[in-house]
């Protein structure tokens, strides 16, 4: 049986594994995506994923690329990172999105050394790919796509209008997690569950997919300005990976049964799960605080290959 802790109000009632579920939108047939192979003074490299070629963008440490677009409009971005020759490693990066200096929207993830795409040119190997997918306004914009750590990464960019109703996406229920919480922000109440020091959140993953975790850590009175925290994910009891964040509080959102604390803004990790059924655990290290996840699955849909 899950074990909840026992903090009423704010216990939420256990769902079997079973019922660990879903809410899934009507499904909708989405436009094609058109892929973005010429940009304002720079020049595509090509990659051969599975033999085909495609058109990359490459952004180096200290680089940027700007991506004129109008909106409304759905930007997905492939990445692949460089990858030293021989290399078996897992590489850490993360992928920017920001206009005038305001983040739109970032991916943390990593990846190996891939054996289905490389450079067609040059002897460096590139990653498995890896995606986010951004909603960009109605409106004229110029997005900079820049990354955070590891070194240099490839990114092969389309877009298409957005889809009507939204992207189809798919909630994780966990099946078991310290306590709930309900995020209201705007006119949306979005449940988040909690993890602690010792009491991690544990999902059932079938995969292949790509799983979203949005993270977010709880303010208390006591804490201001910048805030780092840890977090450690394992998938059965193997390491996946720890990832490290530093966030400050968020103004637009707050907890409707959480009244002592105050939500950051949130992180995104996207963790790439292999076929199979999976029990991944999300731990969190430091602070000896907590903090909030909400974890999706997005649904597959037209054109969804590289």
């Amino acid at each position: 049986m899950t074990r909840f802790l026992r903090r009423p109000p704010l216990l939420s009632v256990a769902l079997p594994v079973a019922a660990a579920s879903m809410v899934v939108a009507a499904p909708v047939r989405a436009a094609k995506w058109d892929a973005i192979e010429k940009l304002p003074g720079r020049k595509p490299v090509t990659l051969l994923v599975e033999r085909s070629p495609r058109a990359y963008f490459r952004i180096g440490a200290g680089d940027s690329l700007l991506v004129p677009l109008e909106g409304p409009v759905q930007l997905r971005i492939f990445s692949r990172v460089e990858v030293p020759p021989d290399s078996k490693q897992a590489i850490s990066y993360e992928l920017r999105v920001a206009e005038k200096g305001a983040l739109l929207d970032r991916e943390a993830t990593e990846s190996s050394a891939s054996s289905a795409a490389r450079l067609e040119r040059g002897g460096m190997a590139v990653g498995k790919s890896r995606r986010m997918t951004v909603d960009i306004p109605g409106g004229k914009h110029e997005l900079v796509l820049s990354v955070l750590g590891g070194p240099a990464v490839y990114v092969r960019l389309q877009h298409r209008p957005p889809e009507r109703g939204g992207n189809v996406m798919v909630s994780l229920t966990p099946v078991e997690a310290p306590r709930s919480v309900l995020l209201a922000e705007g006119e949306k109440t979005i449940p988040y569950y909690t993890t602690m020091p010792g009491k991690p959140v544990k999902l059932r993953v079938v995969g292949p997919t790509q799983l979203q975790l949005f993270l977010r850590l709880d303010f208390d009175a006591t804490m201001r300005g910048t805030q780092a925290y840890k977090v450690v994910l394992s998938d059965g009891g193997r390491h996946l990976r720890s990832v490290e964040f530093k966030t400050t509080k968020a103004t637009t959102a707050s907890y409707t049964n959480l009244p002592d604390r105050v939500p950051s803004k949130y992180d995104k990790l996207q963790v790439p799960i292999e076929a199979g059924t999976h029990e991944i655990t999300i731990a969190l290290l430091e602070p000896a605080q907590s903090a909030e996840i909400h974890a999706k699955i997005p649904q597959p849909s037209v054109g969804d290959q590289e």
